[in-house]
């Protein structure tokens, strides 16, 4: 799971080394956020590791405290640019979580009222003792030792 300063193939690793041109709006050491060519709405960014990590878990605490710590910032900025009601700042982790690119990145995106993306997700509820049982397998898996970096 450690990082690799890129991989040949992978498009966002490609825009981190200009070689494919992107209209980037804030760069620091260890990230770079651009605008989404395909945007769900105008304004929508995507905030990137500029190591490669294929998804989220594969990130370091400090390198996820740091992307992580830019996003005040430029969800301010791209709502009072956008005049958006609200954002979303979503991570698909996997593809069966939607993830289209193996490199681990955040969305921003500006949220209007009425427009067409869909939401909310459905919802479902725990039967019986799931929710415990969850609960306990959760806090099993955050104990010292287990999954740790």
């Amino acid at each position: 799971m450690a990082a690799h300063a890129h991989q040949p193939d992978c498009i966002f690793c490609k825009i981190v080394r200009d070689e494919i041109p992107s209209s980037r709006i804030l760069e620091t050491d260890h990230a770079v956020a651009f605008l989404d060519i395909n945007p769900v709405n105008k304004g929508h960014v995507l905030v990137v590791p500029r190591h490669h990590h294929a998804d989220l878990t594969e990130l370091s605490q400090s390198v996820a405290a740091h992307l992580g710590g830019l996003l005040p910032k430029l969800c301010r900025a791209i709502q009072a640019a956008t005049g958006a009601d609200g954002f979303n700042v979503i991570v698909n982790n996997g593809e069966a979580a939607g993830q289209t690119i193996g490199h681990g990145h955040w969305h921003i995106i500006p949220r209007f009222h009425q427009d067409p993306v869909n939401w909310p997700w459905p919802h479902s509820e725990y039967v019986g003792d799931e929710l415990g049982q969850m609960r306990f397998r959760i806090e099993r898996e955050l104990k010292p030792g287990a999954g740790d970096e």
